[in-house]
């Protein structure tokens, strides 16, 4: 075993403190991983002898003490790659422990407790990094100094410190080759300077979820010709979008939460042939999306909800090859265009809080693959059609329109995980095929004109975390068989924060990006807004006379049923006391009568 080079017992079970016994005599050991296990407290100090360590990555564990106290690194000189992130370290901020390491080229700190050297110096180190990764380190007061002396990085990831001060131009300037910078979740402020010469090598660029303020750079395009993804939101940006911010390989691009105004600018369109995702989300635009005659060509994902848009719908939206779209909270008016079924590709749709009007158009049946569509909040009217139920519809929300007719054929959706038709004027009863719905999370029927029982399929959504069919017109006794719903635990998808099924895995090669030093293969995982892309659920669920939204993840926790305000008679049955994982159980304003169950009381 003397002669191992390789020992990997990465993403193992194992836990408690490294022996110092049989891998430290493996002293011709050149790649060493402990990478996702649970070992803590400290390194032997006997992990000195590997010297001919190349590879050590310790990432994910509970290791403590302070790096400056182990003497072992100044043995480990042949070191090229080492990851201690995730762990309980304290990282001397000055990292001239490894001073002579003039091989290290990757080096992985991040999630540590940052500390200040009790004799801090500046010092010129031997090595030049080709990757860096100091995100979510405590009392990270500013970058390390030895990052002026590098010039050959590839990724750098500064991530979620809350460092202040202007953002850090000079990182960009030092560090030509440059291909990934990752600064969100900072405390960065003042304008978005770039560097004052041109960039030719970066790719990717997140500085979301700062204060940088003012216009965004008219240059970007110039400044970074390689550019493929940037993510500015989060920020307090503020004037038109410059009509030159796209490239030629740019492909997403991300400027939601901040105070744009003006337009979105045709020349996105026209410059950016690659373009595949485009959120522009919650700003104060206000005028045309694209120009009748170009859209991107690429263009898979567009988000421009939250903003003042108004006027009709623009046809060309709905053109392929898109299948996500969300302009949801505009002012959009007039009736959904017919133009709407053309692209048979679209998953997803959300129109919510418009002023659409008129009837929902038939031609929505020629969107084979859609699973979100959600239409709430406008001035909808008339029956939702019946070739909806040959649709793979997941979550369908229809709520706070003028709607009419009965619920056959929208229960007839096997598919369906959440169906929101509250506050309209659905009417008829409900029909026993509900029970085919094995699938459903959530079912809001709430003020509606529906009347009759309620069947007793309703009792075979065993998967059912909300019910809420108040303020209708039901009468008959209350099912006994109600106090078995809502009893197991959810599923790991269900109430999930979003709408995500095909679209997410679809958008997950975009979302890895692979970089090459020498003959490792680093792959890092490009943490910006894209991995939040999908149309986020909300449910209203009424609770003592509180109308409250649940979104996130808290969904997966709450349960909730809601049968008030109708015309139910007889006892309350006693199996109801057994609802002992619900949250939420209102009965009032019907006509019951007798004793209120056992198993109320107790709880």
């Amino acid at each position: 075993m003397t002669s191992l080079k390789v020992l990997s017992m990465a993403f193992g079970d194992n836990y408690g403190t490294l022996p110092n016994q049989g891998w430290c005599e493996l002293k011709n050991i050149q790649e060493l991983s402990f990478v996702e296990n649970n070992f803590e407290r400290t390194l032997p100090s006997c992990l000195g002898n590997l010297t001919s360590l190349r590879w050590l990555s310790l990432g994910g564990n509970g290791f403590t003490g302070n790096i400056a106290s182990y003497t072992l690194w100044r043995r480990l000189t042949s070191l090229e790659y080492l990851d201690i992130s995730f762990n309980r370290f304290e990282v001397p901020v000055s990292f001239n422990q490894f001073v002579n390491h003039s091989k290290l080229i990757y080096l992985s700190v991040g999630y540590n407790i940052l500390t200040t050297d009790t004799e801090f110096k500046n010092w010129i180190p031997n090595f030049q990094l080709k990757f860096f990764s100091i995100e979510g380190c405590v009392n990270l007061q500013k970058l390390p100094s030895f990052l002026h002396y590098q010039h050959d990085l590839r990724i750098l990831a500064i991530d979620h410190n809350q460092l202040p001060g202007n953002f850090p131009t000079w990182l960009l300037e030092n560090n030509t080759r440059l291909a990934g910078l990752y600064a969100r979740d900072n405390a960065f402020t003042g304008p978005l300077k770039l560097p004052s010469i041109r960039h030719l090598y970066l790719e990717q660029l997140d500085v979301s979820n700062n204060k940088l303020s003012g216009h965004v750079p008219a240059n970007i395009s110039s400044a970074f010709p390689k550019l493929i993804s940037l993510n500015m939101s989060l920020n307090l940006f503020e004037g038109p979008i410059p009509s030159d911010i796209g490239g030629f390989h740019l492909r997403g691009l991300v400027l939601s939460h901040n105070f744009l105004s003006g337009g979105v600018p045709s020349d996105l369109a026209i410059g950016s042939p690659a373009l595949t995702f485009l959120r522009l989300s919650n700003n104060k635009l206000t005028r045309q999306i694209f120009s009748k005659d170009v859209s991107p060509p690429l263009l898979f994902y567009l988000f421009l909800n939250g903003n003042s848009f108004e006027g009709p719908l623009p046809s060309n939206i709905f053109l392929k090859p898109l299948i996500a779209l969300d302009d949801s909270s505009n002012n959009f008016s007039g009736e959904i265009p017919q133009g709407i079924g053309d692209n048979t590709k679209l998953l997803q749709l959300d129109l919510s809080k418009n002023h659409l009007e008129g009837s929902i158009p038939v031609e929505i049946c020629n969107l084979k693959l859609i699973q979100v569509l959600a239409l709430t909040e406008n001035k909808l009217s008339g029956p939702v059609p019946s070739c909806v139920s040959g649709l793979p519809l997941e979550h369908i929300h229809l709520d706070k329109n003028q709607l009419v007719g009965k619920l056959n054929e929208l229960l007839n959706i096997s598919s369906l995980k959440t169906m929101d038709l509250g506050y309209n004027s659905f009417a008829g009863n409900i029909p026993r095929t509900i029970g085919s719905l094995s699938n459903l999370n959530f079912l809001l029927l709430n003020n509606n004109q529906l009347q009759g029982e309620i069947p007793t399929q309703i009792c075979l959504l065993n998967k059912l975390s909300i019910m809420d069919v108040s303020f209708n017109k039901l009468y008959g006794p209350l099912l006994s068989c109600l106090g078995n719903l809502i009893q197991a635990e959810n599923d790991a998808e269900t109430g999930s924060s979003y709408f995500h099924t095909t679209t997410r895995l679809a958008w997950s090669d975009f979302l890895s990006w692979i970089s090459s030093a020498r003959n490792y293969h680093i792959s890092y995982d490009v943490r910006t807004d894209f991995s939040v892309m999908d149309m986020e659920m909300r449910i209203q669920f009424t609770t003592k006379r509180n109308t409250l939204t649940y979104k996130g993840s808290i969904l997966k926790y709450m349960k909730g049923i809601d049968l008030s305000s109708n015309r139910l008679t007889g006892e309350i049955p006693i199996e109801l006391g057994n609802l002992s994982k619900i949250h939420a159980l209102n009965l009032s304003h019907n006509h019951f009568v007798g004793r209120i169950p056992v198993g109320f009381i107790v709880c």
